[in-house]
C-alpha cells in the first residue's frame, strides 16, 4: 500500500471540505444565511392547466408542529430548477375541511354514572352535540357514526341534522363488550373517496379500558391508520389513575393516538372535556398558492416552496411537472395580396388629384399549439426584411400599412412575428403583396404637352382641327364670292345698254322652278332622315333614308326589318326607331350583340331621345339622324364637308 504524504492527505480534505461548503452555499443563495426546515411545508395538487400561471395547495407546520397561519405573498417563494426565486402572484387560504367519523366502542364502563346522575356515555355525547351545533351548517366537514353494531350514519353533510340523529341514538351499553370492530369499520369507511382532494380525515374514538386480546392489534391499526392519513383522537374512559395503575393497557391507545397525528384524553367523568374545535383550528386551513412560471422550455422540471417564518426559512418537498411547451403560432387573415391604388380626380378641377387607398390593414391572430393560453409581449410587422412597425401592448390583432409614398408598382415581401410572455417566438409564411399603380390622369392641356392624349381627347382635338379648318374654307369662300358679286355688278352696268343687251331664249318652260317647286314641297312632306356615313365619316346622300312611318325596326331579316342593313353584325332585330305622338324621335336597342351607339355611347332597351345631327352606329354600320326643320338650340355635330351635300 501506498501511503500519502500528510501535507498532500491534508491539501485534499480540506478541498473536499470547501466543494461540499460550496455547494451548500450554491443551493438557493437567497437563503444560504438562514436556517433551512426549521418546520414542515408541503406542496400538493400541483396544476399547470393555467400555465404559464401554475398553482399549487401548500401546507405549513413549525417547528413545534403548529400550522402557521396568515400567510402572505411576501412570506412565500417559489423557486423552479434552482433558478431566482419568484413572488407569488395571490396567496388564498381554503378550507377542504374533515371527514369526522365519531366512533363509539361501547361498553357497560360508559353507563356508569357520574356525580349529577347522568351517564358517561351521555356526557360525552351532550358535549359533542353542543359542539356540532356551534358549527355551520355550510361547514365544508361531514360527520358519521359508527359502534359496534356497525355504522349508523355516513358522510352527513350539515352538523345539526348530524346532531339531531345522534340525540335520538340509544345504544345498549350494558350488554356490549369491548372490542376493536368499530375501530375497525372507521378506517374502512375512511378508505372512502372524498368530494375534495385535499380534505382531511379524523377519528374521534371513545373507548373504555381494552382488554389484552384487543391491546395486542393496536399496532396493526396504527400503521394503517399512518398509511391512511387518518388523525386518530382517543378519548379513554376510565380510572383518573389508570394511566399509572394499567399502564400496559392504556398506554397503546397513547401510542395510537399520538403516532397517528392525534390526542389522547383520559374522562373518569369528573374532568372537563377538551373543546373538540381546538383538535382542528389552524389545521382547517390550506393556502392555494398562484405564480407567474418562467419556464419556457419543454421536458421535466423541479419546483419547491420557501416559507419565510419568524426569520427562518422552511424548505417544502420537491415536486416535479412536465411540460410541452411551444412558441404561439402567428396566423394571417385575408392578407392583402393584391392592391390597386386608383386616381380620385376632383370633379371641379382635374388638377386635383389624389391616389387612394392611402392604408391597408393586415390582420392576424394567433393561436399556442401546446395548449397553454397566455399574453403576447409583442408582435411585429417586417417589409423586405426591415422592420416597420410594432406593438408591445394588447390589441394585438392588426397592422395598419402606410401605402401614401406608394408611387410606382411594386412588389413587397412580408412576415408577422409574435412573441409572448415568455420569450418564445415565431413567424408567418413570408407573403408577397403586388401593389399596382394607376397611371397618373392628365388634363387636356397636360396630355397635349407631352403627347398623351387619350382616344377621345384625340377625336376632340381632331374635331377642333377639322371645325378651324372648315372656319377657314368658309371664310375664305366668302370672300371668293363677295368679289364674284362686284363683279356681277360691274357685268349689269354694261348690260344697262340696250343694244348691248343679249336677247334671253327661254328653252326650259320653267323647269327649274317647277323643279325648286316640287324640292320645296318634299322637304314639307320629310321630318326626319337617316343619313348614311363611310368609314371618313362622309355623307351618302343617294342611300338616304326618309323616316315616313312611325316605327322602323332595323336590322339584317328582310322579313322582320324595314331598314335592312346587310352586315353580319346585326342582329335581325338590331334596334327600333320610333317618333312619338310629341314628335320626338326615339331610339332603342333591342339587346342586340354588337350593340347600338349614339354619339359613341351604348343605349340599352330603354331607348334616348335623338337630335338633330346625332352620330348612330348599328354595330359598325353609321348613320346621321338629321331633322328637316332642326331648331336653332339643336345640338351642332361637325361632320365632314363635301361637294355634293345638298343643304
Amino acid at each position: 500500500m501506498v501511503r500519502l504524504k500528510k501535507p498532500f492527505y491534508y491539501t485534499h480534505i480540506i478541498t473536499l471540505i470547501l466543494i461540499l461548503f460550496s455547494a451548500l452555499l450554491c443551493t438557493h443563495p437567497a437563503y444560504a444565511q438562514e436556517e433551512i426546515n426549521n418546520g414542515s411545508a408541503t406542496i400538493s395538487q400541483l396544476n399547470t392547466e393555467s400555465f404559464p400561471q401554475i398553482s399549487f395547495f401548500l401546507e405549513t407546520e413549525d417547528a413545534d408542529g403548529n400550522v402557521i397561519i396568515n400567510l402572505e405573498e411576501d412570506d412565500i417563494a417559489i423557486i423552479e430548477n434552482g433558478s431566482d426565486p419568484i413572488t407569488p402572484a395571490s396567496v388564498d387560504r381554503n378550507e377542504p375541511g374533515y371527514q369526522v367519523i365519531l366512533v363509539y366502542n361501547l361498553a357497560p364502563a360508559l353507563a356508569t354514572l357520574t356525580g349529577d346522575g347522568v351517564s358517561r356515555y351521555q356526557v360525552i355525547t351532550d358535549h359533542i352535540i353542543s359542539w356540532l351545533n356551534s358549527r355551520p351548517t355550510n361547514t365544508p366537514d361531514d360527520f358519521s357514526l359508527v359502534t359496534d353494531t356497525g355504522l349508523q350514519q355516513i358522510r352527513r353533510e350539515n352538523p345539526r341534522v348530524f346532531a339531531e340523529e345522534l340525540s335520538t341514538y340509544e345504544p345498549e351499553l350494558s350488554n356490549s363488550q369491548p372490542n376493536l370492530t368499530s375501530l375497525l369499520q372507521a378506517l374502512d369507511l375512511a378508505t372512502d373517496p372524498n368530494p375534495n382532494p385535499l380534505m382531511k380525515r379524523v377519528i374521534l374514538y371513545i373507548t373504555p379500558q381494552l382488554n389484552l386480546s384487543s391491546i395486542s392489534a393496536i399496532p396493526g391499526f396504527i400503521d394503517r391508520a399512518i398509511q391512511q392519513d387518518v388523525k386518530i383522537i382517543v378519548w379513554m374512559v376510565g380510572p383518573a389513575t389508570a394511566r399509572s395503575s394499567n399502564a400496559s393497557v392504556v398506554e397503546p391507545l397513547v401510542e395510537l393516538a399520538e403516532q397517528s397525528g392525534g390526542q389522547f384524553y383520559l374522562f373518569s367523568g369528573v374532568e372537563e372535556l377538551p373543546d373538540i374545535e381546538s383538535y382542528f383550528g389552524s389545521n382547517r386551513y390550506v393556502y392555494q398558492v398562484t405564480y407567474t412560471s418562467q419556464i419556457n422550455t419543454s421536458g421535466f422540471h423541479q419546483l419547491e416552496a420557501v416559507v419565510n417564518h419568524q426569520d427562518q426559512s422552511i424548505l417544502s418537498n420537491q415536486e416535479s411537472v412536465r411540460l410541452v411547451i411551444q412558441p404561439p403560432n402567428p396566423i394571417l387573415i385575408n392578407p392583402p395580396l393584391l392592391i390597386e391604388r386608383t386616381w380620385n380626380v376632383n370633379p371641379n378641377d382635374a388638377r386635383i388629384r389624389e391616389l387612394t387607398p392611402d392604408e391597408v390593414e393586415i390582420k392576424y391572430i394567433y393561436q399556442y399549439p401546446d395548449g397553454y393560453t397566455r399574453d403576447l409581449s409583442s408582435a411585429r410587422l417586417f417589409m423586405d426584411e426591415e422592420l416597420v412597425q410594432e406593438v408591445n401592448e394588447a390589441p394585438f390583432e392588426r397592422f395598419v400599412l402606410d401605402l401614401s409614398e406608394v408611387e410606382a408598382d411594386q412588389e413587397l415581401l412580408f412576415y408577422i412575428e409574435v412573441q409572448d410572455a415568455l420569450g418564445l417566438s415565431a413567424q408567418t409564411e413570408p407573403t408577397i403583396i403586388n401593389i399596382s399603380v394607376e397611371p397618373i390622369p392628365l388634363t387636356f392641356w397636360e396630355g397635349l404637352m407631352r403627347l398623351e392624349l387619350s382616344t377621345e381627347r384625340w377625336i376632340i382635338l381632331a374635331s377642333i382641327l377639322i371645325a378651324g379648318a372648315i372656319l377657314i374654307v368658309a371664310i375664305v369662300f366668302v370672300g371668293k364670292k363677295q368679289i364674284f358679286w362686284r363683279e356681277q355688278a360691274k357685268l349689269r352696268k354694261r348690260m344697262i345698254d340696250p343694244v348691248t343687251q343679249p336677247v334671253k331664249i327661254n328653252q326650259d318652260g320653267g323647269g327649274k322652278k317647277k323643279a325648286a317647286a316640287g324640292k320645296q314641297s318634299i322637304g314639307k312632306q320629310v321630318e326626319a332622315m337617316l343619313v348614311p356615313l363611310n368609314d371618313q365619316l362622309e355623307p351618302n346622300r343617294q342611300k338616304t333614308v326618309v323616316l315616313d312611318k312611325k316605327e322602323w325596326l332595323i336590322g339584317s331579316d328582310e322579313n322582320q326589318a324595314r331598314l335592312v342593313i346587310k352586315n353580319a353584325a346585326l342582329d335581325s332585330t338590331h334596334a327600333r326607331l320610333a317618333r312619338h305622338h310629341s314628335g320626338d324621335y326615339w331610339l332603342s336597342d333591342r339587346n342586340s350583340i354588337a350593340g347600338t351607339w349614339v354619339n359613341f355611347k351604348p343605349i340599352s332597351n330603354n331607348g334616348i331621345k335623338l337630335k338633330h345631327g346625332d352620330l348612330i352606329h348599328f354595330a359598325k354600320a353609321c348613320y346621321r339622324f338629321e331633322l328637316s326643320h332642326p331648331t336653332e338650340d339643336s345640338e351642332i355635330q361637325i361632320i365632314t364637308y363635301n361637294q355634293n351635300y345638298d343643304s
